[in-house]
């Protein structure tokens, strides 16, 4: 298994990705405080020293685009650049509207049971335990992912674009986000792992990006 931070991709789309940054005083004080530091993370990406949050589940099974225009992708891996795009921008889409709604926290999921195989390959690729893929994880995203973890991943890339929390519950998720901070690092700090990992690759995952552990469920 490779070592190190994920690498940054260099193919991404510019402009980039404005990624607003988790308040580190509403942190401070939740900690002075004695909170626990999923508790100071929660403080962080709220602007609340109290931790208080409004909570939306966003789950992929739910989205109009994966169930329309990219049905025949949502569980298959192999993606052109267009639809990649088009999956990332619902994502986006999705967070936006949770946050002009007043949400503060999403949680990202795909709907349980699903094959997770494309998020599997896509997730050993990331983390290195199989080869390469050109053009960084936007890059294995098109060849190994789905359109469910290009959804996905744009709604970690929208949480971090308009301030709020991402907990991510479970393969898809957590594959999603790493690609998320691939081609914007600056949206780690306001990604969570919404629990305990299930598995190997979730727990690699997690630590890779290296997130905390919150009881969202």
């Amino acid at each position: 298994m490779g070592a190190g931070a994920l690498p940054v991709d260099q193919h991404r789309r510019r402009p980039p990705i404005p990624i607003v940054p988790v308040d580190e005083r509403a942190r401070d004080a939740a900690l002075a405080r004695g909170a626990t530091a999923a508790e100071a993370w929660l403080a962080a990406v709220t602007s609340s020293p109290d931790g208080e949050a409004r909570v939306r589940v966003i789950d992929s099974g739910e989205a109009d685009v994966l169930l329309g225009a990219l049905a025949a992708r949502r569980d298959t891996p192999g993606m052109n650049v267009g639809e990649v795009a088009l999956a990332v921008d619902a994502g986006r889409e999705m967070a936006a509207r949770a946050a002009a709604n007043g949400i503060s926290v999403l949680v990202a999921r795909a709907p349980a049971g699903r094959d997770d195989a494309a998020a599997r390959a896509l997730a050993a690729s990331l983390i290195g335990a199989s080869d390469p893929v050109a053009n960084g994880p936007l890059g294995a995203l098109r060849r190994l992912g789905d359109a469910t973890t290009a959804f996905l991943c744009g709604v970690a890339l929208g949480a971090g674009e308009h301030g709020l929390g991402c907990a991510c519950d479970g393969l898809a998720a957590l594959a999603g986000a790493a690609v998320a901070v691939g081609i914007e690092a600056d949206v780690a700090p306001r990604l969570i792992a919404a629990r305990a990992p299930a598995d190997d690759a979730e727990a690699a995952l997690a630590q890779r990006l290296g997130l905390l552990v919150a009881d969202m469920s």
